[in-house]
């Protein structure tokens, strides 16, 4: 093979290209006109002596060939990248990124205010991007190129991947103000006398709270499951039911949807909330600043927390 026919920024443009699906979406992600990504297009097309990408109604599909190419040149790219990486100098206030953040609204309400404030301050240029966390794809998404970052628990290891602790949560019980169980002492038993919303949003915590409870022979009858902390809260503030919850996000938004917090009356084990990434972006000074702000965010609504 001769490897000078193959242009690296074209391979760059063509793994967003692929992974876009568009080139428009292509163009804004890599920061280029759309002028020049078609003419990138064209270019990649006679390279390779294929469409690559072939208009199907409103939509571009990848031709078979592109599909086939797609895992082996994501590789080859981050593996160039590692190669080349080398100490940056990198300045906030001049850096242009669009950070896709794969989560839950759990980091929207608990840190997100606090980070855009970050990157308001001293990274304009610096865009976030909130994408729906299905709760089981991350770690897909993240070797697919989809997200460039995503909180998750118990991180698996290798794949490329790469993790930090963001978060360590503890479980709190929670209901209206005015619910019965809000007063009194708080039982397992009496827990369990009412309807709860389970929450899945962070898969591996949820089952903490089953095993807890059949450790003590008992079960809660969930009627409703929510993937989101925002619709469980505002469906706490108008029922009777109630639902065990990480006690950082429960305690924060109290005040806000009038809900009492109690201890729960039974041992149910911490977990740690991680964040986790790709080998393609672990080197780049922008991504790693981006990084290191959103724990930094973290550990100061930890510190709030605490005084509270």
């Amino acid at each position: 093979m001769d490897l000078r026919r193959y242009d690296l920024n074209l391979l760059v443009i063509l793994e967003v290209l692929l992974d876009e699906g568009s080139v428009t979406a292509a163009a804004r992600r890599l920061n280029l006109s759309q002028s020049a990504v078609s003419a990138a297009l064209d270019r990649l097309r006679g390279v390779f002596s294929d469409p690559l990408l072939v208009r199907v109604g409103n939509a571009m599909q990848p031709t078979t060939f592109a599909k086939r190419l797609q895992g082996p040149l994501k590789t080859a790219l981050a593996s160039v990248s590692l190669a080349l990486a080398m100490p940056q100098r990198f300045d906030p206030a001049k850096a242009k990124l669009n950070v896709r953040l794969g989560a839950t609204d759990y980091i929207g309400l608990l840190l997100l205010p606090r980070l855009y404030a970050r990157l308001a301050a001293e990274a304009p240029g610096i865009t976030l991007e909130i994408l729906p966390r299905p709760v089981d794809d991350s770690l897909a998404r993240l070797v697919a190129g989809e997200i460039d970052v995503a909180p998750v628990v118990d991180p698996p290891e290798g794949r490329d991947l790469f993790n930090a602790p963001l978060l360590e949560e503890s479980f709190v019980c929670v209901m209206r103000r005015d619910h019965p169980l809000a007063r009194g002492r708080l039982t397992p038993a009496r827990l369990v006398e009412y309807p709860h919303v389970a929450v899945t949003a962070h898969v591996g915590s949820a089952g903490r709270v089953e095993r807890a409870l059949a450790e003590r022979g008992l079960r809660r009858h969930v009627p409703v499951s929510v993937a989101g902390f925002a619709s469980t809260f505002a469906l706490l503030a108008e029922s009777d039911l109630v639902s065990i919850v990480p006690g950082g996000i429960a305690r924060q938004q109290a005040e806000r949807f009038g809900l009492a917090v109690r201890e729960p009356p039974l041992a149910i084990p911490d977990y740690t909330l991680s964040l986790i990434w790709h080998q393609r972006t672990a080197h780049d000074a922008a991504h790693r600043w981006f990084r290191e702000q959103l724990m930094a965010c973290a550990q100061a609504a930890h510190g709030h927390r605490r005084r509270r």
